[in-house]
């Protein structure tokens, strides 16, 4: 057992035991305060999602649904009026954020896969291209209070020539004013992104600029799936900057560093849906946690569980290259990208009808987990699933959410393990807090 598989396994163990304190069945509920006064978190070692030094025995106090004041025990005041939450040697952070989700489910199911990722301590995330309309008013519902889920973002129907799968709720337009008219009628149902694939075959060039200007003219963002250079400089020169995968089919180059740093571009690599092929089957501890298997759709419950499709997974003749293929593709690219400046931030594509082995929630733990794999720094990685992937959805360098700062939301996350000290300790979730409220069990 290599060192890095042993402390996967001991952080897992520890998290099938808080599994199993959480529970397993039934929605978690965000528990109402008794008094409705402030809550006062005292001794933590707070991340505040920076990326800035963390702050020993740090005292953060929450009114309602803000934070009111964060700084050390010599600096806060405690209200004498707080629940005091006694938290030393624990780890306080933002909640996590996954800029890139699929969960294109009736509305009873989208609900509870939100209590999933809610349970993981992703307090928000952004379903990227195939939510039916009818959907789309839920979306808002997580934002407005009046759904308890995670603060979620919807790019509706999204554009995509061949799917991305048979039957997929997306645009097809063939012309460009069709284009234009797809377009309107997102805006019409307010969607918060336009989600582009860029997959073979692909749209038309003048189609693609029609889309991409409509959306400017209507003022919703582009989001775009994008795997090769040429297709992801179509679209940067056209001022699109967020980009869902990254390009594989040639090696990073300084050039193409270069270009993405002066464009401003952002990347979720999503290296937690490619590994997923595997990860599970290799780590059936992880598999067994009654947590994971409530954030897997059904088919990706029975594909984990084929002991066929397992053995034939992990005996493939060419399963040790692609694990490397997954590392050579995209380990450079993030190591390079993250050191000069360019965004990469947590994106999964859980969800996703090609990524059923993807759990909600957990996923977004081991993209985080993968990012110090490829080189970044613990406190980078925790900002690329914090602030920066908040600044991405929100388009603005001071989202209102994403880091632990007075006057920001109050969505927290609190550790029983360091991960500055081992990345893996992520998972050794304590207690979340969405919207100034702890998560408990109904």
């Amino acid at each position: 057992m290599t060192a890095q598989l042993r402390r996967i396994v001991l952080s897992t163990a520890s998290a099938v035991v808080l599994a199993c304190v959480i529970g397993r069945t039934g929605p978690a509920a965000q528990a109402p305060r008794p008094t409705g006064g402030p809550i006062a978190i005292v001794g933590a070692r707070l991340i505040d999602g920076t990326g800035t030094a963390p702050v020993d025995d740090s005292v953060v106090v929450v009114q309602a649904d803000r934070i009111r004041a964060v700084g050390s025990r010599a600096t806060v005041h405690v209200p004498r009026d707080a629940e005091v939450v006694e938290a030393k040697g624990k780890i306080l952070t933002p909640g996590l954020v996954d800029v890139h989700c699929h969960i294109n489910q009736p509305p009873e199911d989208m609900k509870r896969y939100w209590i999933a990722q809610l349970r993981w301590g992703v307090t928000t995330m952004r379903s990227a291209g195939n939510d039916k309309p009818e959907t789309v008013p839920l979306f808002r519902q997580t934002r407005d209070g009046t759904l308890r889920a995670p603060r979620a973002y919807t790019a509706g129907q999204g554009f995509s020539v061949s799917g991305p799968y048979p039957g997929a709720p997306t645009f097809k337009p063939t012309t460009p004013d069709e284009a234009r008219a797809n377009v309107r009628s997102l805006r019409a149902q307010r969607v918060d992104f336009i989600k582009i694939w860029m997959t073979t075959p692909k749209f038309p060039p003048e189609v693609i600029a029609a889309i991409v200007d409509e959306g400017r003219r209507q003022g919703i963002p582009i989001v775009s799936h994008v795997t090769d250079v040429a297709s992801l400089h179509q679209l940067a020169d056209q001022g699109v900057t967020d980009f869902l995968h990254n390009p594989v089919d040639q090696p990073v180059t300084p050039e193409l560093v270069a270009y993405a740093r002066a464009k401003k571009l952002t990347f979720a690599p999503t290296l937690a849906n490619i590994e997923s092929r595997w990860f599970y089957y290799e780590h059936p501890l992880i598999l067994n946690m009654p947590m994971l298997q409530d954030a897997l759709y059904p088919r990706g419950k029975a594909m984990l569980a084929d002991a066929a499709r397992k053995e034939q997974t992990l005996s493939a003749p060419d399963f040790s290259q692609r694990k490397a293929r997954m590392r050579e593709q995209t380990y450079p690219f993030i190591k390079a990208m993250s050191a000069a400046g360019v965004r990469i931030v947590t994106g999964t594509d859980c969800g996703a009808e090609a990524s059923q082995t993807t759990p909600f929630g957990h996923a977004t733990h081991r993209e985080i987990q993968l990012f110090v794999e490829a080189g970044m720094s613990p406190l980078a990685a925790f900002r690329a699933a914090t602030l920066d992937a908040a600044r991405v959805l929100t388009r603005s360098e001071d989202p209102d959410y994403g880091s632990v700062r007075a006057g920001k939301a109050a969505d927290l996350l609190l550790l029983d393990g360091d991960p500055t000290a081992d990345i893996n300790n992520t998972i050794k979730i304590n207690k979340v807090m969405r919207a100034g409220r702890w998560m408990t069990q109904e």
